[in-house]
């Protein structure tokens, strides 16, 4: 870094100042690509440096995740995804077990500041809740009853369909 600064002392100082121009007005500015980051064949990129975000996020409130999945319990389900039905205990063992990620069923972007009832949530899969949240043009968010669907829709014409309808 310091031989960096010392043989680039304008270009670093110039970085430097947009950073903190940056900080100072909430709007951080794109820095330039420097010389040894450029590759352009694009089979490597520089990767690992520290950055700083800043973002507004919606209030989530922990305790709704554990009062979910004690409820689930409570019922006598299996902690398992409600759209494919993967478990993680029994894929991943004990390394699994108890865990689940919990999905608000209308995302609060739409509700905005609301009480959150059990019955909002859902417990999913990590690869199911990232298709609840895919967007594409065209499209937005997808409840997991809408999840749901899509998966049984492919499951009949996907191209495993036939050899799952003969076994």
């Amino acid at each position: 870094m310091i031989d960096a600064l010392i043989s680039r002392e304008a270009e670093m100082l110039a970085a430097a100042q947009a950073i903190e121009d940056g900080i100072g007005s909430g709007q951080l500015q794109l820095l330039t690509p420097q010389p040894d980051e450029v590759d352009d064949s694009g089979s490597t990129a520089v990767e690992g440096r520290l950055l700083v975000r800043r973002a507004l996020v919606r209030e989530r409130d922990p305790r709704l995740r554990r009062a979910k999945i004690q409820q689930v319990r409570r019922r006598g389900g299996t902690l398992m995804c409600e759209v494919c039905s993967f478990d993680f205990t029994v894929t991943y063992g004990e390394l699994g077990a108890d865990y689940i990620e919990v999905h608000h069923v209308t995302p609060l972007h739409v509700v905005g500041t609301s009480k959150t009832r059990l019955d909002d949530l859902a417990c999913l899969c990590a690869n199911c809740h990232r298709m609840c949240h895919r967007s594409r043009p065209g499209e937005s968010w997808r409840t997991p009853d809408e999840l749901r669907a899509i998966i049984r829709a492919s499951a009949q014409t996907g191209p495993h369909a036939a050899s799952a309808s003969v076994s």
